[in-house]
């Protein structure tokens, strides 16, 4: 659900939001609510969220200062905003790579 939402709502997201502000636009505009969070909070963990160690489409794929949404775990591709726009990437390409190993968190209903 979030996934198709990101497609869905590509061109009624702002034009160049951060990552955390695209996230958190996808996320509620999918019905899922949660108080915004940085890249930072989200990596450490915020309430609405829980850490799994297997993703699944629509979960975050978090680094310290990066988060994104996952779309296909066995291809290991995300959607974010990063320098060149909104765009699908390689989590685990050589540059994310660089930044560490990502965390993986999952919306919990309330």
């Amino acid at each position: 659900m979030v996934v198709n939402t990101a497609w869905e709502h590509r061109e009624q997201v702002d034009r160049k939001p951060d990552c955390s502000h695209l996230v958190h636009q996808i996320y509620r505009l999918a019905g899922f609510s949660y108080p915004y969070a940085s890249s930072i909070d989200l990596y450490e963990g915020i309430d609405n969220f829980r850490r799994v160690s297997t993703p699944h489409p629509g979960d975050l794929v978090v680094w310290r200062g990066h988060v994104g949404i996952v779309i296909n775990p066995a291809k290991h591709t995300f959607y974010s905003s990063v320098s060149s726009g909104l765009r699908t990437e390689y989590y685990d390409g050589p540059y994310w790579r660089t930044l560490g190993r990502p965390r993986f968190y999952r919306y919990v209903l309330s």
